[in-house]
């Protein structure tokens, strides 16, 4: 008995299985001795403040199956043949073997001409082609990480300008009472019960609400947060109006100059980058909202 008889009458004891792919079964020497296949969960994580993190799962997806054999006897030609044209098709196949169960297509495939044709060692190399998901879970999972990413960079630049303004009010304060003009406001909408600090604790919160989404959240759930989002937007938008204001004033209250002292300047100087940052809350907050009535719709 040949060599390839010895090793085929061996695999056939050991109860070899079958690989089939489309039309072709593969038996004995034909079937490769191993075949590794598995794949990765591609992720997104957003970090955020204190340690948390949020990871979006976008989806598993499949290594490519490769194994390797020896086509023999009078149909090996026929095979190679058959795979070669499978492989030139571009056409998925149903492949079952090594345990598992995919669709795929052939990228790939080589053969070996040998003995006249009765012995054609190959190369097969296949594509798998995903199995369907869930376009609106996955679309979910990705806006439950934006709505963190945007509530946490509101909260973040929020907590930054309070500490910034409480710099410019105690260096205002040093100065004397005399500024108790430019100092008010600016410690009003600070301090503590101000609208500035109101808008902080609410974030806060905004963010621990976000951070306990997933894409598996009913409506109710981005609902209530669009409605505290949306609360907070007012109360920004109110930030904004008051220190607009405030500006306006010190302009006023300047004359011919750009502003009428060092006071003023710090005070319009505290003013400005309460401005900026709730223009850039409302991008943020309003970005939310608009994502949260995507998500009730897709979920």
């Amino acid at each position: 008995m040949s060599f390839l008889g010895v090793v085929s009458s061996i695999e056939s004891a050991l109860g070899t299985q079958n690989f089939i792919l489309g039309p072709i079964s593969f038996l004995d020497t034909e079937v490769p001795s191993e075949l590794f296949w598995g794949g990765y969960q591609a992720t997104e994580t957003f970090h955020q403040i204190g340690g948390a993190k949020v990871v979006i799962l976008n989806g598993y997806y499949d290594q490519p199956l490769t194994w390797s054999g020896i086509f023999r006897g009078s149909s090996a030609l026929q095979k190679a043949r058959t795979l070669d044209a499978m492989a030139r098709s571009g056409n998925s196949y149903s492949f079952s073997g090594g345990g598992i169960s995919r669709k795929v297509v052939i990228t790939a495939f080589q053969a070996s001409y040998t003995n006249c044709g009765t012995i054609i060692p190959y190369k097969i190399f296949c594509e798998v082609i995903p199995q369907t998901v869930s376009i609106a879970t996955s679309t979910l999972s990705s806006l439950v990480g934006l709505l963190n990413s945007d509530v946490s960079s509101a909260f973040s630049t929020t907590t930054g300008l309070l500490s910034d303004a409480s710099s410019y009010v105690s260096y205002l304060t040093s100065f004397s009472s005399t500024y108790a003009g430019e100092i008010t406001p600016l410690a009003n909408l600070i301090g503590v019960g101000g609208e500035m600090s109101n808008l902080n604790n609410k974030l806060s919160g905004l963010s621990t609400q976000a951070g306990a989404l997933s894409s598996l959240s009913s409506n109710l759930d981005f609902t209530n947060l669009q409605s505290n989002i949306s609360s907070s937007i007012n109360l920004n938008s109110s930030i904004f109006n008051a220190s607009d204001t405030e500006i306006s004033s010190i302009a006023a209250n300047s004359g011919e100059n750009l502003v009428s002292g060092a006071p003023s300047l710090i005070a319009a100087t505290a003013h400005s980058g309460i401005l900026a940052t709730s223009a850039l809350n409302n991008a943020y907050l309003t970005r939310s909202t608009n994502n949260i009535s995507l998500s009730n719709i897709l979920s």
